[in-house]
């Protein structure tokens, strides 16, 4: 560990200019100067550095005539090169900065405002002709070359856990207008990566003294990281409302501090998230559900995000693990059952299972990035790429580009030359396609005037290669922790790495050029047809093509693992300079369904599906089962198996025999409650199932929530609009689920198998004819060849 630490303190483009080791915390305490934490061995020390706030701008001379309200000068500094921010603004204090962009921006002058002392999340802030980065710590760690966690590893932050349990009772009616904070806090369960927990409640004790115990136990373990599991919209905002009720004061940064919020928003992928953020001085916040979320938007194998759910799916959950209805916990409480503070010391330790999980690539990240734990967690890979460029401008005192217009107009060659159920199959695809493109032609934005972009791919590429290395080497020797650490290390710089040919076509990147990306690319696509023409030239048989890989059926004549292997490195070896094709499995047989949605079967006999046509969670539980029980049978060719499926889930929905969770459905809310009021009444929008169904149950939604719901009532009659139920009020003693509704649902997923039947073997298949019996006898599998753009 020692080895690599060293090559990160020594990379001052990828880790910055000042060696600072060991902060783990920093807040500003005044306009004029930053208070850093450092972790030793001895516990945590502090010292205070001055602050010198700047931002970039067209010219000087836009600032001619401004005077600070108190007096104080700043320096005016023409910077080198002819980029479009040709100068630099650097001040005394915030103050004096905020008040030159409000007069850049027109604004009168005003002597109370004291806005600069924290500008928020420091996200970009443009006024034109201007480029600012606004809070204090950013511009901090941005101007020193400074960042978190340097010489440390993911082990050695101190990470505590926080989570409450309220005392929500069933049976009292709800408030009109129930907002957070309204019942009271009787448990609060901590526990640290150190092996401490601990569940402190006020069966003996008042709410109040609950809290101010909270308060006291966070200073005296004085924790660098705060997690939860949907602390930010829920745990965090709550314990503020209760301890504003009693006038406890909230003091759980660091020195007595006291947390500040406001609104942020979050996305993963296509969904928004609006949501309380929470900046506690000198401590990080980590919600362990935006982990679960930001991991989920690759993967997407997670049917819910819940805490238990999460636990369940990884894997960490204890057998021994208590579980608790919410709608139980009064009564559980008023009994003085103690499976409550078990259920709470539980939902703690599978918080620190998760981060432990999920968090250590952001950890890493954040010894290169200018930016807090908290911040880098939560940001887009463009803002963390751009970051690390504009930190060596300024370093430099260079001119700072602004973003090009215009459009990306290449994309990646994906193609399906075959349906059906085919095999054996050979995956190989390109290693790091991309990034090996981009440094082995020279890729580099126009406006880099310093080569920046290929400096920061190929150092992450050295450092990744050397850290992925030590993880194998660390792991055979039996070391798990370290091998863990060095997994996440190199996780980090992976992150990165990918992320890098996307900024070059990123619209608001201020390095982006779409040539560039355009190259990429087409090269790319050069490559990918250059595989395929040496893998048919050699007997093979082209399936599909998706970018950087390639799946085909292999000439007779190889049948053995080795015999592949060698196949692909004969091709390997045709391919320019800096690419290298890889073997990266061997399946027994596949499904070929449609562009990028395929199933595979490997030799071990277990089936991996890919596709959102195939896999997405916006369906039924029970139909996302169906099809893919429905491709086991099709791999296995067993045409009465896949029949017989058939008769068994309309069978279960006819005679109720689906569980909730296999009918419901979720839902994120794309936009207040209010606003879509306003846009239905407009005519902007339809009304929407959930909507609905939230207004007709009182449910207290905004944008971001959930809902899950199901369809109730008989018959197909009127809109499925009006028809939703949330699916905690069905009953499995009295079921009401729609059951015409649900059928032609099922008739819906069975259209997934269309492609691989004739018409009337498909009819005969998925039908409960009971006048004749079924017979496979004459039915045989399509198999499709073809032309370019039929895959779609």
């Amino acid at each position: 560990m020692d080895t690599i630490i060293s090559d990160i303190l020594k990379n001052e483009l990828l880790f910055g200019k000042d060696k600072e080791e060991r902060i783990v915390g920093a807040y500003p305490i005044s306009d004029t100067h930053i208070r850093l934490f450092n972790r030793t061995n001895e516990g945590v020390t502090s010292h205070d550095e001055p602050l010198y706030p700047f931002f970039f701008l067209t010219d000087a001379i836009l600032l001619e005539g401004y005077i600070p309200v108190d007096g104080s000068k700043y320096w005016l500094i023409k910077l080198d090169g002819d980029n479009h921010y040709r100068s630099l603004a650097i001040f005394r204090n915030l103050k004096s900065s905020r008040g030159a962009l409000d007069h850049l921006a027109g604004k009168k002058p005003d002597a109370q405002d004291n806005r600069g002392i924290d500008a928020g999340e420091g996200g970009l802030e443009v006024i034109q002709n201007v480029y600012s980065r606004g809070d204090g710590v950013t511009q901090y760690m941005m101007q020193t070359g400074k960042t978190f966690f340097k010489g440390m590893i993911f082990d050695e932050l101190y990470r505590m856990q926080l989570d409450i349990e309220t005392l929500y009772d069933p049976a009292k009616p709800p408030k009109k207008g129930r907002g957070i904070g309204e019942d009271e806090i009787i448990i609060i369960s901590m526990s640290d990566n150190r092996g401490w927990e601990m569940a402190i409640h006020s069966r003996d004790r008042s709410e109040k003294e609950l809290l101010r115990e909270m308060v006291r136990i966070i200073t005296e373990k004085d924790p660098d990281v705060i997690e939860g599991h949907n602390i930010f919209s829920f745990d965090l905002p709550y314990i503020q409302a209760r301890c504003e009720l009693h006038r406890v004061p909230f003091a759980i940064g660091r020195n007595g501090t006291l947390p500040k919020s406001y609104p942020a928003s979050i996305r993963f992928a296509e969904r928004s998230i609006d949501y309380p953020f929470y900046d506690i001085p000198g401590r990080h916040v980590i919600d362990t559900l935006f982990l679960v979320q930001s991991y989920d938007i690759t993967k997407r194998s997670m049917q819910s995000y819940g805490l238990k759910a999460v636990a369940r799916h990884f894997g960490f959950a204890s057998e021994n693990r208590t579980y608790v209805e919410y709608s139980d916990i009064a009564e559980m409480w008023r009994t003085r059952d103690d499976r409550l503070l078990a259920y709470a010391l539980d939902d703690v330790r599978e918080t620190r299972e998760l981060s432990t999980l999920l968090s250590g690539s952001s950890f890493y990240l954040s010894q290169m990035l200018p930016y807090t734990y908290a911040m880098t967690a939560r940001i887009g890979q463009a803002a963390k790429i751009e970051a690390l460029f504009i930190r060596e401008y300024l370093r430099l005192k260079h001119s700072v580009p602004r973003p090009t217009l215009g459009q990306q107009h290449a994309g990646g060659y994906t193609e399906v030359f075959r349906k059906g159920v085919l095999g054996p199959i050979v995956y190989a695809d390109v290693e790091s396609l991309y990034p090996s493109i981009m440094l082995s032609y020279g890729v580099c934005p126009k406006s880099d005037s310093l080569k920046v972009f290929p400096g920061v791919l190929g150092d992450l590429r050295e450092l990744r290669l050397k850290a992925k290395a030590l993880a194998g080497e660390e792991k055979r020797m039996g070391n798990t922790s370290l091998a863990a650490n060095y997994d996440a290390m190199q996780g980090s710089f992976k992150i990165l790495i990918n992320a890098m040919y996307g900024y070059l076509g990123f619209s608001g990147g201020l390095f982006n050029d779409f040539d560039e990306a355009d190259r990429v690319t087409s090269t790319g696509q050069s490559i990918a047809k250059k595989m395929i023409r040496e893998f048919e030239s050699r007997g093979c048989r082209i399936i599909e093509v998706d970018t950087d890989g390639i799946l085909f059926i292999p000439p007779d004549s190889v049948k053995s693992e080795a015999e592949e292997r060698a196949l692909v490195q004969d091709v390997s070896e045709l391919m320019p300079d800096g690419i290298n094709i890889g073997f990266d499995g061997r399946f027994r047989k596949m499904i070929s369904y449609l562009k990028k949605n395929y199933a595979l079967l490997d030799y071990n006999g277990i089936m991996k599906m890919k596709g959102s046509s195939l896999t997405s969670r916006s369906g039924e539980k029970f139909g996302r089962d169906f099809i893919r029980r429905g491709f086991e049978q099709l791999l296995a060719e067993d045409i009465t198996g896949l029949h017989d499926l058939y008769r068994e889930y309309r069978n279960k929905i006819l005679n109720h025999g689906l569980d909730i969770t296999d009918f419901s459905r979720t839902e994120s809310m794309k936009s207040s409650l209010e606003q879509y009021r306003e846009d239905v009444a407009s005519g902007k929008r339809s009304k929407s199932i959930t909507y609905e169904t939230a207004i007709r149950s009182a449910i207290m939604v905004t944008k971001g929530d959930r809902i899950t719901y199901y369809i109730a009532g008989t018959g197909q009659g009127g809109a499925a609009s009006d028809r939703g139920k949330p699916a905690a009020e069905w009953s499995r003693d009295k079921p009401d689920e729609n059951t015409s509704f649900y059928l032609k649902r099922l008739d819906e997923y069975c259209q997934k198998f269309i492609p691989f039947f004739k018409p009337q073997d498909y009819s005969s298949i998925f039908s409960d004819d009971t006048l004749f019996s079924f017979s496979p006898e004459g039915i045989e599998l399509q198999e499709l060849i073809l032309s370019p753009g039929e895959g779609d």
